[in-house]
């Protein structure tokens, strides 16, 4: 039950007990929700902008693993779909558009860990096959040859004779008439 008066309004709860509020709580109690519910929008814009730069964080930080493990070499396609994702997500994220911004960071993030998973398989699988195998081959050894009864020693023959050395004729004297 509601009595009023000038300044005031007395108010009786159902236990019997009787407040007093100045007319105008109610007019507070509605700015103050007013402000409450700015202030969690603000907040809640804020976060969008906090949450965006925890994902393109985390998207770098994959991407610099999947550039550190040779990605460009073993899975160029992937690499490039998180380079070129990052890059996105980094200009929306300057527009403001948040979410987009995370789509964005979260897809390169995903790329970037492929290009990761798939250069550490292929770079194994390159050590592995570099890796050549010993196998030593030889040729089977001479069969001995018998010794015949006609075959005689060879000895050393004495070196040759050096040919002879040819002068060149000598020129003939001129003749006077």
């Amino acid at each position: 039950m509601v009595e009023g008066c000038f300044g005031c309004c007395k108010v009786r709860t159902g236990a019997g007990l009787t407040l007093f509020r100045a007319r105008d709580t109610e007019t507070r109690l509605a700015d103050s929700r007013a402000v409450l519910v700015v202030a969690l929008a603000a907040a809640a814009t804020a976060c969008g902008a906090v949450s965006a730069s925890a994902v393109i964080g985390d998207a770098e930080d994959a991407v610099a693993r999947a550039h550190s493990r040779e990605s460009e070499k073993y899975a160029l396609y992937e690499t490039t779909l998180a380079d070129l994702y990052l890059v996105k997500a980094r200009e929306e994220q300057g527009h403001a558009h948040y979410s987009d911004a995370e789509d964005l960071a979260e897809a390169s993030r995903k790329y970037a860990d492929q290009a990761a998973k798939k250069a550490a398989e292929r770079h194994a699988a390159d050590a592995a096959a570099a890796v050549p195998a010993a196998i030593i081959q030889r040729a089977p050894p001479p069969a001995p040859v018998p010794p015949s009864e006609s075959a005689k020693p060879v000895t050393p023959s004495a070196p040759a004779p050096a040919a002879p050395v040819l002068a060149a004729p000598a020129p003939k004297p001129e003749e006077k008439h």
